[in-house]
């Protein structure tokens, strides 16, 4: 019965689970999770983001490259929603940027309030060492902690970033400041480095500070 149902679940050509959207840019299906959600404002015909997928209406949805949001803007989001759009690549990037900035302070705020996220270097060390930490975040200004070998060997093997300052993660933790923290829970990893990945094709021109990678730094 357990593999019926995974067959059916993913599909005659063995996909993974999870909903299909066509791009208003390219026009590619892709799965949900890989794609930008945007919904309209009908009031000025303007677009915001919405990577929580939280926001009632009708929503389109984009791949996070400039490419296909020059396209979308071009006319693919009028042919969605049906009417005219306003909006530039810059103003779209920089709200997702904007939107990911915030996805992943909610998400390591909640992961905070369920103990499923940690602080301190001594902690997330031995955490990364044992297998538990699903994914470390260093703050950008902690040069020091971003040095350490637990720290370099996460970013090599895909399991650490560079976010905000030790401030703001130190406000999240109920503390002045925090260096590094660490995530426990795979899905919620998972969600933050989608956030991640969703703002990396438009940081390097939209921000001046190097928080999206730990390598940046």
């Amino acid at each position: 019965m357990a593999e019926t149902k995974q067959h059916d679940e993913r599909g005659e050509q063995g996909e993974k689970p999870g909903s299909r959207r066509q791009c208003a840019g390219c026009a590619k299906r892709d799965f949900a999770d890989a794609l930008v959600r945007v919904v309209l404002d009908p009031a000025d015909g303007s677009l915001a983001v919405d990577l929580a997928d939280s926001r009632f209406g009708r929503g389109a949805h984009v791949h996070a490259s400039k490419e296909c949001a020059q396209k979308a803007l071009r006319g693919g989001f009028a042919k969605v929603f049906k009417c005219k759009v306003e909006g530039t690549v810059e103003s779209l990037g920089e709200q997702i940027l904007d939107a990911a900035d915030r996805r992943i302070e909610g998400l390591l705020a909640g992961a905070r309030r369920g103990k499923l996220a940690i602080s301190g270097s001594d902690v997330v060390r031995a955490a990364y060492r044992e297998g538990t930490a699903a994914m470390i975040v260093v703050a950008s200004d902690a040069a020091a902690a971003a040095k350490l070998s637990e720290i370099q060997d996460a970013v090599a093997q895909g399991k650490a970033i560079g976010w905000s300052n030790k401030q703001r993660l130190g406000a999240i933790f109920g503390r002045d400041e925090v260096a590094v923290c660490a995530v426990l829970h795979e899905g919620v990893a998972k969600a933050i480095g989608s956030a991640r990945l969703m703002a990396l094709p438009f940081a390097s021109a939209a921000r001046s500070e190097a928080w999206w990678s730990a390598e940046d730094r």
